[in-house]
């Protein structure tokens, strides 16, 4: 059975609220909060065996493509629907 490597866990979370300013046009004020309980996840470990200091041992966060660290990231947004 091939190494299928750590679980990775993470919790988005949305929070939103949409105020109408007239009949026909809508405010909506929102949050979106990524990995939300800033969970780290770690990388495999190195199966290096040409350095056996470095066996076995994890050294990097896994980072999302979409961001530069694996941190808890959070967005504002605002919309105005007409």
């Amino acid at each position: 059975m091939p190494w299928k490597g750590i679980p990775r866990y993470n919790l988005d979370l949305s929070i939103g609220k949409r105020t109408a300013v007239t009949e026909q046009v809508n405010v909506m004020f929102e949050f979106n909060f990524f990995n939300a309980l800033n969970y780290v996840n770690f990388n495999d470990p190195s199966l290096a065996l040409g350095s056996p200091a470095a066996f076995g041992t994890i050294s990097t966060q896994n980072t999302p493509q979409d961001r530069t660290n694996g941190a808890r990231w959070i967005q504002f947004g605002l919309r105005v629907e007409f």
